[in-house]
């Protein structure tokens, strides 16, 4: 991604797939004591996870005088497993997670409780009730939201497709059942009827351009609005639409308001991608990791309770939707490093593109 800033590109040092962050400054004692926290990663497929999480909670880190390591397991288990396993042998003073599948991760976070290692549930949550602390958004809401934006673009009723994320992942299954709050007693009484909900593997965007052709080919091309779990699959959506002239007339929603979402809600493709406040979620598990490094305990604001059932202590992060009506806030907000301007604005006809925006390209 073009406009990565001064401080992603000093982070991205290191071999075989770990970061660190850069030395300078941290005491002599501190490094010579090995005092480490990791951060493992479940992909950099998802951008806002290289670009805002990790650099955050690196940021953070190293301002308390700990050296953060970060790796990413390509959304492959095993290699999350190993990466577990390898900084257990590290001996990190703490471990953040983002859990690829919600049944492994709680074996996960058992192994480095043995090994005497705090563990924070970063973005998933885990159910055990050993996670130190879960930080992360309100994955329902943002499924309602998503639901109550196209009540009000489009209104609810007709048919609609739900396009879910990977099978085991809690945002993937949190934000579907957040669309279901809100469209089950309409449901219920047949004014919505859901002719498609799938759980694609690795939020694979191909995957979901095929689940809405099958869709559209299904009912005539009488589809009402996709409900995406991210932007990545939503632009698979697009695709489909594209193909069909439908592109723009169909209510479309995502998540991660990315540099393509932002192209895409300019254009009219997209109607609205929840954003959560990354940057914000990084830096409080970086402080948050800390505190537990040096022995502190943690207040949480709240409790989650994951799968329902098992309580977390809970850090609540922010999310709002990006719409047109405030897509060059956040253009402007987060370009460079997260976004890239240039690339969400080129070659848009000037109607598209908002006055303030235009310095932008």
């Amino acid at each position: 991604m073009q406009g990565i800033s001064t401080t992603r590109r000093r982070f991205m040092i290191g071999s075989a797939g770990i970061t660190l962050a850069t030395a300078v400054g941290f005491p002599a004692a501190v490094r010579a004591a090995g005092a480490q926290i990791g951060f493992i990663l479940s992909n950099y497929v998802v951008p806002r996870y290289r670009y805002l999480d990790q650099p955050f909670f690196e940021k953070a880190v190293s301002a308390g005088g700990f050296e953060p390591i970060a790796t990413q397991a390509n959304l492959d288990v095993a290699q999350e497993l190993r990466d577990v396993d390898n900084f257990i042998n590290r001996g990190v003073k703490v471990l953040a997670l983002i859990a690829i599948d919600k049944k492994t991760s709680i074996n996960m976070v058992r192994k480095a409780k043995d090994a005497g290692i705090p563990v924070i549930a970063y973005n998933e949550a885990i159910p055990n009730p050993d996670v130190s602390a879960f930080v992360g958004r309100d994955n329902r809401s943002v499924g309602r939201n998503a639901v109550q934006a196209a009540a009000q673009m489009v209104g609810l009723e007709g048919k609609f497709v739900i396009v879910s994320g990977s099978p085991d992942d809690t945002v993937a299954e949190e934000c579907t059942a957040g669309y279901y709050d809100v469209l089950k007693p309409l449901i219920d009484s047949g004014k919505v009827q859901i002719v498609s909900q799938q759980f694609n593997a690795n939020w694979d965007p191909e995957l979901a351009r095929q689940q809405a052709e099958n869709a559209l080919s299904a009912n005539g091309n009488q589809i009402k609005g996709f409900f995406c779990n991210d932007d990545g699959m939503a632009g698979g959506v697009i695709q489909a639409l594209l193909a069909q002239g439908l592109a723009g007339k169909v209510f479309v929603s995502g998540q991660d308001a990315t540099t393509q979402g932002c192209r895409n809600i300019l254009l009219g493709h997209m109607m609205v991608s929840s954003f959560t406040k990354y940057d914000v979620m990084g830096t409080t598990a970086g402080e948050l990791a800390l505190k537990l490094a040096k022995g502190e305990a943690l207040k949480a604001p709240t409790t989650y309770l994951a799968e329902g059932k098992v309580p977390l202590p809970w850090w609540p992060i922010e999310s709002y939707n990006v719409t047109k009506d405030n897509v060059a806030d956040h253009l402007e907000h987060y370009s460079p490093g997260y976004l890239d301007s240039k690339a969400a604005l080129k070659g848009l006809d000037d109607s598209l593109v908002p006055e303030r925006l235009r310095k932008l390209r």
